[in-house]
């Protein structure tokens, strides 16, 4: 007689109700008789479990029956209370009765070692407040009215049937039946503006499909071969799977993905800056470039308040020579242009090429590497520059610092 196979048993009545002892039988791969023991070894224990003989009858648990914590293992306890912790905001104040009952029936407190908060950085509690509509919507099986601000075109209204939230790839989707295309839809939560619920609806058309697979046929995936600089690594690994990253001896990343062509693809490799090159297919390695020409035609365009950071420290497109004749430090790249900018060498005299900040009496002002150096100057550059991200200042710093004499064959 096993007592796992009991404990399954009173989990299908409470679920299923009555069931034949047959259908008991065949699940278990037991006899009729076993099933009946089994039956009469729990009602001496006392659950409160009966068989109804004959055509029509079967076994079943009495009304109201209320499985005893006993029959969850430790494991399932903890797990039952992890779950209930990781509820975020309005769902875990309404879970916190439930908690509590819980872990007075088991007779455990878990430490509360988990949260789960489902809001963007900065958010003022809105997106928290859009989980709770969305959650109701598809219990409720409610239609869904909202704008929505796709990339391939200005924000439209939508009327959906809300299927199942998704949460993929760093973001969270709503999986809907879409009744303008008649065909289910993913939409990224953090583009559903001015959402609304409206009438009640029976089913839905259809199971909602995987996530991978219901990319609008107009927009199929293009494969991407893709190459990062080394100081792009932190968002290379927050954003691919390693096992599409390959680190080449430079330290430099190659990555293959797929990715529909639309505008937010654009837009998400522009945001690497000149941290990333296109090394296929050709079609988006050109685009990207004419797009990355319009942005700097523009922002030549405007009347410039503060010195270009190409002028600041010099750009990767400088050639050696032309960096020499500007007088930069050949330690940090910092603009030498006054005298009491230079550092000294052993016998007092003016340093040619290096700043007194890296450079004092013949000596460098502490041992660092490249990157160190780039690491400490990025902050201040950033400071200096308005406008550009320290990403931004890292990937210029990488193609300019190996021109400086201090740096050159490292």
């Amino acid at each position: 007689m096993s007592a796992n196979r009991q404990f399954q048993l009173i989990y299908l009545l409470l679920r299923h109700g009555r069931m034949s002892a047959r259908q008991l039988a065949q699940r278990f791969e037991v006899s009729e008789r076993t099933i009946y023991r089994d039956v009469d070894a729990l009602s001496a224990a006392g659950v409160p479990i009966y068989a109804v003989p004959g055509r029509g009858g079967g076994v079943a648990l009495m009304e109201h029956y209320i499985l005893d914590r006993a029959a969850f293992s430790d494991e399932e306890q903890q797990q039952l209370l992890t779950a209930l912790q990781s509820l975020s905001g309005s769902a875990q104040t309404q879970a916190a009765q439930t908690l509590d009952k819980l872990s007075g029936l088991f007779r455990r407190q878990e430490p509360n070692w988990l949260q789960v908060d489902l809001s963007r950085w900065g958010n003022s509690g809105t997106d928290n407040a859009a989980f709770t509509v969305l959650r109701d919507a598809i219990r409720q099986q409610r239609q869904l009215l909202f704008t929505y601000a796709g990339a391939c075109g200005p924000a439209a209204r939508r009327r959906v049937l809300p299927a199942r939230l998704v949460f993929k790839g760093q973001a969270w989707y709503l999986q809907a039946f879409c009744l303008d295309r008649n065909a289910y839809r993913s939409f990224k939560l953090s583009r559903i503006l001015e959402m609304e619920t409206g009438e009640g609806f029976r089913t839905l058309p259809s199971p909602p499909p995987p996530i991978d697979g219901n990319t609008a046929p107009e927009h199929p995936p293009l494969h991407l071969r893709l190459r990062f600089s080394p100081a792009m690594a932190y968002r290379v690994y927050d954003e691919f799977d390693a096992g599409c990253v390959a680190r080449e001896e430079d330290g430099s990343l190659r990555v293959k993905a797929a990715f529909p062509e639309d505008a937010w693809l654009y837009g998400y490799l522009l945001s690497f800056g000149a941290g990333v090159q296109v090394l296929e297919p050709c079609q988006v390695r050109r685009r990207l470039g004419a797009l990355a020409k319009e942005i700097w035609r523009q922002c030549t365009d405007l009347d410039a308040g503060c010195q270009d950071f190409d002028d600041t420290m010099g750009t990767a497109f400088m050639k050696e020579e032309q960096c020499m004749e500007q007088n930069f430090c050949q330690s940090c790249g910092m603009p030498l242009a006054a005298a009491e900018d230079y550092g000294t060498e052993a016998d007092g005299s003016r340093s040619p090429h290096y700043c007194k900040y890296c450079y004092q009496q013949g000596a460098f002002q502490g041992a660092m590497t490249m990157q160190e150096m780039i690491d400490f100057c990025t902050p201040m550059v950033v400071q200096a520059n308005p406008g550009i991200t320290a990403e931004q200042a890292q990937a210029q710093m990488h193609k300019f610092f190996p021109t400086l004499l201090r740096w050159k064959g490292q």
